[in-house]
């Protein structure tokens, strides 16, 4: 008779805190704000007929939605690949928690 074991990892319950700076790390502000402000420059360069605040800020609202969910969707792709990299191997770990 073949015996078949399982190894239970322990879940662990992270505060709020902890919950919130995941996923700052996980839509990388860092990029989103360069995205941005080249967008802004462009907006700004790009109105001929005078600038429009409301649509301005709505463009730039949306314009950081998406960099933040392309960043969270490209992390997420790559993690079967970051698990082979030695410089990105424990980054995945974490990821998968």
């Amino acid at each position: 008779m073949e015996v078949i074991t399982a190894e239970v990892q322990e879940t662990k319950t992270i505060g709020l805190r902890e919950k919130l700076a995941a996923y700052v790390e996980l839509t990388k502000p860092r990029i989103a704000l360069m995205l941005v402000l080249t967008s802004a420059a462009g907006f700004y360069l790009g109105a001929a007929q005078g600038f429009d605040t409301m649509l301005f800020v709505n463009s730039m609202i949306g314009i950081a939605l998406l960099a933040f969910g392309v960043a969270t969707l490209n992390q997420v792709w790559e993690r079967k690949t970051d698990a082979l990299m030695e410089r990105t191997a424990k980054r995945s770990m974490r990821q998968n928690r």
